[in-house]
């Protein structure tokens, strides 16, 4: 199975930080809905199962509320200062001299962002009345995501990502001619030995 690459990895980064900063326009939280005598019909059954989903349905498919912009009042902005952090740093990776601190970085800023965006998913601002979530909160859980997998795939990839390119010629090797260590006497240069007496 082939796996994603590293240059995909860093533009699926800056897609995800875009949709980060769009999900901030999106409704984040909501009040939720009262229902009006005339809503209410005999033998409807609205007990903790049916209202969870009734909820969750309200969650995915409601548009209205409170978008995160106006919903934090210091979050957005961290949020937003994240992002450009992220972008920068994901850019910087292709660089090779700061590639390592790059790195680093990146997965760092990612997974703050990641523990950022659970935290306001978790705590909603029940004091503002706004009990709900909304699709915005949940899109950026998912764009979020998103950027801390692939912060932590380019983190683990190897520093030495690329060979060096290959000329489409190469020129042989330069043939060495061992120098000789010891000369031949030819036959005829040979003096014959005398026998001893």
């Amino acid at each position: 199975m082939r796996t994603i690459g590293f240059r995909s990895n860093v533009l699926f980064i800056l897609a995800a930080a875009a949709g980060l900063i769009a999900a901030l326009g999106r409704a984040w939280y909501a009040p939720s809905p009262v229902q009006t005598p005339e809503e209410v019909r005999i033998g409807d059954v609205n007990g903790p199962v049916e209202e969870f989903f009734s909820r969750l349905a309200r969650e995915f498919t409601t548009a209205s509320g409170t978008t995160g912009w106006d919903a934090f009042t210091s979050t957005d902005t961290i949020l937003a200062a994240l992002v450009g952090v992220a972008v920068v740093s994901a850019i910087c990776v292709l660089i090779p001299p700061i590639e390592q601190p790059a790195r680093e970085l990146l997965r760092l800023v990612t997974l703050g962002m990641l523990g950022i965006v659970v935290v306001k998913l978790a705590n909603t601002p029940d004091a503002a009345g706004l009990v709900e979530r909304r699709q915005g909160a949940w899109i950026a859980l998912g764009v979020v995501g998103i950027m801390a997998s692939s912060a932590n795939t380019i983190y683990s990839a190897p520093l030495t990502r690329r060979k060096a390119k290959r000329s489409l010629y190469e020129a042989p090797p330069l043939l060495v001619v061992p120098e000789r260590s010891h000369v031949f006497d030819t036959p005829e240069s040979v003096e014959p030995t005398q026998p001893a007496a």
